[in-house]
């Protein structure tokens, strides 16, 4: 018998013996239907993300092509959050000119990409930046409701890195739309120029006319009580302290001196013996030179004692840290090496023959 026939044949017995085989069949053509659904919705979606991928690389290679001057950025929305992604846009181009002193600088849009700091994710953030030529790709997504539900991932060439060389970094902010005010979009455009120009958290590295800039305008954003992490908080606050500090001894300005001397006090006024003990360094380091800086101004001799205990009590603080101990015994060491050689030298003098 043919296998058209019997086929046919099996047909014929299972109507006659199966009662609804007919729905059998339907079902079967159905999951059929299901299947051949999801396989052309499968490979429409890769096909997609494939054409998706093929247009940013053309972006990207079209921004270096532009050959703008200045800094290029690259930033991706969260996925599935479009508006966020455009504060993010709109909070660089508004204020980034303030932290950059006004150095040209140009932001490239991108699609969102998934995997946060997935290794080939990351690895498509390098090769994307590579393309552009670009100085800092930002990533991001929407963990979250709390202070840090919205995770920015990024990567920064700053201080002459190449894209394979370039700095993973990640900063952690509300996810509500409702804390992103201009407050919260200084804070954050602050946090990604440091990534931009480590160089922010060195006063000393610009001259004192543009860290005085910077001083009033971290001044603003503190006084605006941004809604970010203790953590986010405390690392403004410290380069706040050492621009205030820079100000005044080279400007004579004592407006955020008088600031740092305030806030430095209340901070460690706060504080309890479970605080973090590097914060707690810090801030008597920068209070004791900001009431030094104050009493060459205007001599107090209260000032210079308060200076006096506080700088005490921080260099006390630092000699218990692991790291300076570590540095103290090899240096320690180095010098016992040093006194061997110079004592040989005087032996092989004195007595050689």
């Amino acid at each position: 018998m043919s296998i058209p026939g019997w086929a046919q044949s099996a047909e014929n017995w299972l109507r006659a013996n199966l009662p609804g085989s007919e729905w059998l069949a339907l079902a079967g053509a159905a999951v059929c239907a299901i299947a051949f659904v999801f396989l052309f919705v499968l490979f429409a979606r890769r096909a997609g993300l494939a054409l998706a991928s093929l247009g940013e690389a053309s972006r990207a290679r079209a921004a270096k092509a532009s050959k703008a001057p200045g800094f290029r950025l690259m930033i991706c929305p969260p996925p599935g959050k479009r508006k966020i992604g455009n504060w993010i846009n709109a909070s660089l181009r508004e204020h980034l000119p303030v932290f950059s002193f006004g150095a040209p600088f140009s932001v490239v849009g991108l699609g969102a990409m998934r995997g946060g700091l997935e290794t080939k994710t990351v690895k498509r953030a390098r090769q994307l930046m590579r393309l552009a030529d670009a100085d800092l790709f930002v990533w991001s997504a929407v963990e979250g409701r709390g202070e840090t539900g919205l995770e920015l991932y990024g990567l920064s060439r700053g201080g002459g890195l190449s894209a394979a060389e370039a700095r993973l970094f990640t900063i952690a902010l509300p996810a509500s739309r409702k804390t992103h005010n201009d407050v919260l979009a200084r804070a954050m455009v602050y946090l990604l120029a440091k990534q931009l120009q480590p160089a922010l958290s060195d006063p000393q590295a610009f001259r004192a006319e543009k860290i005085q800039l910077l001083a009033a305008e971290l001044g603003r954003v503190l006084d605006g009580q941004p809604a970010v992490s203790q953590r986010l908080r405390s690392e403004i606050e410290a380069d706040f302290c050492a621009s205030g500090v820079r100000v005044a001894e080279d400007l004579g300005d004592l407006t955020a001196l008088n600031q740092v001397i305030v806030m430095r006090r209340q901070h460690l006024e706060a504080a309890s013996a479970a605080a973090d003990t590097g914060l707690i360094i810090q801030a008597r380091l920068d209070l004791g030179r900001a009431l030094i800086v104050r009493a060459e101004r205007q001599f107090d001799q209260n000032l210079v004692r308060e200076a006096i205990l506080q700088l005490s009590q921080a260099v006390e603080g630092l000699r218990a840290d692991a790291a300076i101990v570590r540095a103290q015994a090899a240096s320690d060491a180095l010098f016992k090496a040093q006194s061997m050689i110079e004592s040989r030298k005087r032996f092989s003098l004195n007595f050689g023959s």
